[in-house]
């Protein structure tokens, strides 16, 4: 009869004993709230891909497009090359449309003026910009034209004084700041209608590349040799078409 009851005893131990270590190794269970699909019948939506959480999957799919945008790049760059050194149709075609993309000039100036007239000047909390009127166009130099538009059909050259100063005659953002195999040191500014001026012949240059300067600023400054006058090279372009700077400004012909 002892025998018996130790028995049962034991028995109701070990199944004691196995309730709590099961109980121990299984995760307790997360209910999730029911979707608005399960709530009108409709079968309920799969919100992820195994174990990954939102972002895990985001940063995978930010990390795949920046790829395919690599890839596309030097995709393209490959069939430019390849453009340029071969005659093939169907390769020649996006390599002269990608090189006339490049060629063409970004409207600096159009979108400088768009942006200061929606956001204002970005130094104006520093320092207010003052209310100007517009003033009449002027030279750059105070000089003579000795070379006339009708010689060449671009610009005109003016002789000055020695070391005078070149202002730019509109406001404008500097697109090129450099030699320049006709005109040799030169600044172009390009302005907010389209249209750039050149200043050419410089001895030196005071500006940099994308700077935007206002009316009648410095560029630069014309140097000659000792006893002669200086020369300067001034053109205006608008639509692709050089104007004659002596019947949009006026100045002072020579004899």
């Amino acid at each position: 009869m002892k025998k018996n009851i130790r028995d049962v005893r034991r028995n109701i131990a070990d199944r004691k004993k196995k309730k709590m270590h099961g109980q121990g190794s299984s995760p307790p269970k997360v209910i999730s709230p029911p979707q608005d699909e399960e709530m009108h019948g409709y079968p309920p939506l799969v919100t992820g891909f195994g174990n990954k959480s939102g972002s895990d999957l985001k940063q995978e799919s930010g990390t795949s497009h920046f790829g395919l945008q690599i890839f596309f790049a030097a995709l393209l760059f490959a069939m430019v090359a390849l453009g340029k050194n071969t005659d093939m149709p169907i390769i020649q075609g996006p390599a002269d449309w990608t090189a006339t993309k490049m060629q063409e000039d970004f409207p600096f100036a159009t979108v400088t003026a768009w942006y200061s007239d929606r956001f204002g000047d970005p130094l104006q909390v520093i320092q207010p910009k003052e209310e100007v009127g517009q003033e009449p166009l002027a030279m750059p130099v105070n000089g003579t034209v000795t070379t006339s538009f009708q010689n060449d059909g671009k610009g005109i050259i003016l002789t000055t004084e020695n070391g005078s100063e070149v202002n730019s005659v509109r406001e404008g953002t500097v697109i090129f700041a450099g030699n320049d195999p006709e005109s040799g040191k030169t600044v172009i500014l390009q302005h907010e209608d389209g249209s750039k001026t050149t200043y050419g012949y410089l001895s030196s240059i005071d500006v940099y590349l994308y700077e935007n300067v206002p009316s009648q600023a410095s560029l630069g400054t014309v140097k000659a040799e000792e006893g002669n006058n200086a020369e300067f090279f001034f053109a205006i372009e608008k639509d692709n078409t050089f104007l004659d700077p002596v019947q949009v400004i006026k100045v002072n012909e020579g004899p």
